[in-house]
């Protein structure tokens, strides 16, 4: 069986930054590759604190093509300027181009707002790609942000057609290998043609893709029943008997994203991932000035 992969993108964050998603991440029992692509404004002791932890980094530059050795299948252009929610998924296609007979599943997903309850693979993954809901109240045209990027990159004919649709986070999408390059160069290839690429986020063209019917098949994973738990607009909160945070059946979540907009779950999921209160101010005091 291959291995699973984790692809996702950093800077102007520190190891403390990082720390609840990495530890969290290998606590869990993730045995499979992970890589994260590390910009500019990234420091040294935190490349070399993550790089001890088995995490494979991989430098860009703000400017296209970002690395100095893209796939010959990659993209050939991007627009300019444009913003790294929308660039940082060149990167990703082209690390699926380069080892794409390498891996089994892949996981997509923002970095410092998510943490792993359980292997974030652990759960039966369908020939299809996975995609986060956000609370079925959250629909688009409510959202001030989702809302100013779909003007952005597309204007008020294609607001007031998504307008009563529930939101999709962009922050966390998973599939089998093949289903995630499709995703990728789908999304790429809207990307090329949003009339403002700095100021629309990929978020509005995930939005727009998943409700055109584009990423069929897909499987939306909704707060009552998903290994992937989007909590930035919930407001009651199941804990098991450790603390872990549950779905609305009741199962403990692979993934949660955006728990830091919600203090009390931040300090429930800090005794969780940090082995005492100690060594979360240890790693607040040593490293949160550090680069």
């Amino acid at each position: 069986m291959k291995p699973n992969l984790i692809l996702s993108i950093s800077d102007n964050y520190n190891f403390f930054h990082l720390s609840r998603f990495f530890k969290s991440l290998y606590k869990s029992g993730f045995k499979g590759k992970m890589c994260l692509f590390v910009g500019p404004n990234t420091g040294a002791h935190t490349i070399s604190k993550l790089q001890s932890m088995g995490v494979e980094t991989i430098s860009y530059k703000p400017e296209f093509p970002y690395i100095s050795n893209p796939h010959p299948d990659n993209f050939k252009q991007l627009p300019d300027p444009i913003h790294i929610y929308n660039f940082r998924h060149f990167l990703y296609y082209d690390y699926i181009l380069k080892h794409e007979n390498e891996f089994g599943n892949v996981l997509l997903t923002d970095v410092r707002d998510v943490v792993f309850q359980k292997e974030p693979f652990d759960f039966t993954i369908e020939q299809a790609l996975y995609v986060a809901m956000e609370s079925r109240e959250k629909i688009i045209g409510s959202c001030t942000y989702n809302s100013a990027w779909i003007l952005a990159g597309y204007g008020q004919e294609k607001l007031n057609e998504l307008a009563e649709h529930i939101v999709s986070c962009a922050g966390t999408t998973l599939g089998p290998l093949p289903e995630v390059k499709r995703y990728l160069h789908t999304l790429l290839t809207a990307i090329l043609g949003l009339k403002d690429a700095y100021a629309c986020a990929d978020q509005a063209v995930h939005n727009a893709l998943l409700h055109a019917g584009a990423l069929k098949p897909v499987r939306q994973l909704y707060n009552d029943n998903s290994p992937i738990l989007t909590v930035g607009h919930e407001h009651a909160f199941k804990h098991d008997a450790q603390g872990y945070l549950l779905d609305g059946q009741g199962h403990r979540a692979n993934i949660v994203h955006q728990y830091d907009r919600h203090p009390s779950l931040m300090e429930i999921i800090d005794k969780q991932v940090f082995s005492s209160p100690l060594e979360l101010y240890y790693l607040k005091t040593r490293f949160k000035l550090l680069p």
